[in-house]
């Protein structure tokens, strides 16, 4: 089955706010499924979202989302607390977004496997 990628190109990742965005990494899951994993911080807490189509994870609970991006080899997952939202790209594309804490405050939580892109 061919999973649509998300397309962030409406997204400024430079501009000011109170967010900054560090980098990002696009791979493919196991299942052939792409995924974009986007790092960012605010106030002293480094965190990733996960986009991943919903197709086919449509019942699938937040923990058993984020068991399934555990086993995927992109982030070694000590801390599984996280936060999973519905997200529709520009091209009317859904995708969840998986959110899962990195560091805070220099702590790290959870330890992230891939090397990010920067931005252009």
């Amino acid at each position: 089955m061919d999973y649509p990628k998300i397309v962030r190109d409406n997204i400024d990742f430079n501009s000011s706010s109170d967010v900054c965005n560090i980098g990002y990494y696009e791979g493919e899951l196991k299942d052939g499924r792409p995924y974009r994993l986007e790092m960012w911080s605010s106030n002293g807490i480094d965190s990733v979202t996960i986009f991943v189509s919903n197709i086919g994870l449509e019942d699938k609970s937040e923990v058993d989302l984020v068991k399934y991006i555990a086993s995927e080899d992109i982030i070694d997952i000590s801390d599984d607390r996280s936060s999973v939202n519905l997200v529709t790209d520009i091209e009317g594309n859904d995708f969840y977004g998986i959110n899962l804490l990195i560091n805070n405050h220099d702590e790290e939580v959870n330890k992230l496997l891939v090397t990010l892109n920067d931005y252009e």
